[in-house]
């Protein structure tokens, strides 16, 4: 079970990874694919690898510290089977996997991930968290740097106005603003909506006290017609990024699926943090961690959804509302610790807030007036009325109070993260990296085969049991030759570990 704790100060973390050695100064690597599925499965299907002008990104915290999410990115080195970067996030599709829609039929979804741009041959890898609250790794794909099908096509050009920019991108939380539904006659306007964006980070806790630690830059992307599709009342607007009410038949869920748009418009700035700013009056809005941020510029709720969507985006809260009927509910496992940071199910209290409670609190927390601003353990959250809890009566997260002591917590070491200084406070349960990979996966001509002790013996098996191949492994990194396999599914065994891949 991968657990971790918001106790920064516990344990001391050296990445030891160099930028420079790995990683080209200039530019990110994309790497866009579709994950096509319904409730019980999925399956990923490349598309292309794109490179593009920025990132930005710490060049010093370049291993996640945080393992939150329910997908994760790692890039390894080929040459050396070196894990030089690491990025959780959620997707649009983890949540549709809960809908009713997703026991009936398949759908794809587009995703893409952004990471720097590597120096040699890297292996570029998708894992998904399991019910189990494990990562397990679902897709692997070789970068290399002299393939002619890598694109620096640059699909939309458009201008960047800078709003707030108070140091360099890889020093910084860089927000890209993104136009949704605004015309070329209303960016002006969309630039009013931008600015008034930011002032809301300025007077919003605890952004306000690190405002100078962010960048804000919005792109001046117009779409044809003017607002956003609302389905339910058979409204369809032509815009750039396609947004629409009533995801999975909720009325305040805005999203768009069409996120290789997103990641295009947003390519023309640097950015840690994608915010979509959607041109309409009607509430709602959605946010998923490292992925993106969505809200209506114009509702009288607008400034509270604002940085209650950006929680979800930057620091991967959890909503701690009750509501039953919602199938993301779905989610969560009971009998594990959730990832997100500022929800338990009390399985292992001590990993979360539990440094944060008094004594003479009782854990869980009745919701009394005696403890009303008090850190505890209140049950409701997640959705759910019963079995999971969060840290205060009242928060951001909830009902738009001001965040809590845990997610004031959570948002300042994020900050401190996407910094140029190296971030010294870890989980208390860091994730256990597996000795054995092979990549990639799926394969057709070959698979490497990464392993830490050198001179053992694999071996590989097909699905009735058979062994295929034996093979000597003399180095940390073995190339094994597979097209004379027939397609399926094969299962490697080395150094008392097993890896499951497809030979296509």
């Amino acid at each position: 079970m991968i657990l971790f704790a918001l106790a920064w100060s516990v344990l001391s973390w050296a990445q030891n990874i160099s930028f420079e050695q790995y990683f080209l100064e200039e530019g990110s690597l994309r790497m866009d694919v579709f994950q096509c599925g319904n409730a019980d499965s999925s399956r990923y299907v490349f598309e292309r690898f794109v490179i593009e002008p920025h990132f930005g990104g710490s060049k010093v915290n370049l291993i996640d510290p945080f393992n939150f999410g329910t997908n994760r990115v790692k890039v390894i080195d080929a040459q050396t089977n070196t894990l030089v970067y690491s990025r959780g996030y959620n997707t649009l599709f983890q949540e549709w996997k809960t809908t009713d829609e997703a026991r009936v039929m398949e759908r794809c979804y587009e995703e893409s991930v952004s990471v720097p741009l590597p120096r040699h041959e890297a292996y570029v890898i998708l894992e998904i968290r399991n019910f189990d609250g494990v990562f397990e790794e679902v897709f692997s794909k070789l970068y290399e740097p002299n393939e002619i099908f890598n694109t620096t096509e640059q699909r939309y050009v458009f201008p960047v106005h800078d709003l707030l920019v108070n140091g360099t991108p890889e020093s910084k939380v860089d927000i890209v603003i993104l136009p949704e539904g605004y015309t070329a006659s209303e960016m002006s306007r969309f630039q009013q909506d931008c600015q008034a964006l930011v002032d809301v980070f300025t007077q919003q806790e605890p952004f306000a006290s690190h405002i100078d630690d962010f960048n804000f830059r919005a792109v001046l992307a117009p779409s044809e017609e003017s607002g956003v599709d609302i389905p339910a009342s058979h409204t369809w607007k032509r815009t750039i990024l396609n947004a629409h009410f009533d995801t999975f038949y909720m009325d305040r869920y805005c999203t768009t699926r069409n996120y290789f748009s997103v990641k295009d418009v947003a390519a023309n700035a640097p950015y840690d943090q994608i915010y979509i700013l959607v041109n309409s009056s009607q509430y709602g809005g959605g946010g998923f961690y490292n992925f993106y941020s969505m809200s209506t510029a114009s509702n009288m709720s607008s400034a509270s959804v604002i940085i209650h969507e950006f929680g979800h985006a930057f620091a991967g809260l959890a909503d701690e509302y009750e509501e039953p009927d919602n199938p993301l509910a779905l989610l969560y496992n009971l009998n594990v610790e959730p990832w997100e940071p500022n929800i338990t199910s009390l399985v292992d209290f001590d990993s979360k807030w539990a440094d944060l409670v008094a004594p003479e609190t009782p854990i869980p927390t009745p919701e009394t007036y005696q403890y009303y601003n008090t850190v505890g353990a209140f049950e409701g959250g997640g959705y759910l009325e019963q079995g999971m809890y969060r840290p205060q009566q009242h928060c951001m997260m909830r009902d738009y109070a001001p965040f809590c002591a845990v997610c004031n917590r959570t948002i300042e070491a994020m900050i401190e993260a996407h910094s140029d200084v190296l971030f010294t406070a870890v989980p208390a349960h860091s994730v256990h990296e597996s000795s054995l990979n092979v990549h990639p996966n799926p394969a057709t001509d070959f698979i490497d085969v990464f392993v830490e002790a050198k001179d053992g013996q694999a071996e590989i098996i097909d699905i009735t049991g058979k062994t295929v191949k034996t093979i000597r492994l003399n180095n940390a990194v073995n190339r094994i030759v597979i097209s004379d396999l027939p397609k399926g599914v094969y299962v490697l065994h080395a150094s008392g570990e097993t890896r499951k891949f497809v030979k296509q």
